[in-house]
């Protein structure tokens, strides 16, 4: 069975997902570059009942980029972002891929909110980027689940 590591910079959370990464994506959205203090958040998204937490972690709710509302997880000690959980995808958790122990498994698919993007943040090239957020009618593998 696939598992994934992390926690936070101080120690006091960690977390534990067993389950392989539905999607992996960066977005510069206002809100992730605020969470990360850089031009992008390199997230992977998992299965939300795969995740297992020792520690407390703070959640605070706010409101994306997209209009949407989530859930933002943090190390109330450190203050280390850890996840997102989107209201609207009750099933869905969007980690923070800089708090896996071991990231080198990331493979982003594409750039969300590229119309936020800055010149100095220097992505990809070759991943597709979106304006905004991905597409809902689409079929490319960044449009599942």
């Amino acid at each position: 069975m696939t598992c994934y590591t992390g926690g936070c910079c101080c120690g006091k959370v960690r977390y534990e997902i067993a389950a392989a990464p539905i999607r992996g994506f960066q977005c510069q959205c206002r809100d992730c570059q605020r969470d990360t203090g850089s031009g992008h958040a390199s997230v992977m998204v998992f299965p939300r009942a795969a995740l297992g937490v020792t520690g407390i972690v703070t959640e605070t709710l706010r409101t994306a980029d997209s209009g949407e509302q989530k859930l933002k997880g943090f190390c109330g000690s450190c203050g280390s972002p850890l996840y997102n959980k989107p209201l609207s995808k009750p099933d869905m958790l969007g980690v923070y891929v800089g708090t896996l122990d071991d990231p080198s498994d990331f493979k982003p698919e594409l750039v969300m909110f590229a119309s936020r993007g800055h010149a100095w943040d220097h992505l990809d090239p070759a991943l597709p980027k979106i304006p905004n957020m991905r597409p809902s009618k689409l079929s490319p593998p960044w449009t599942r689940g």
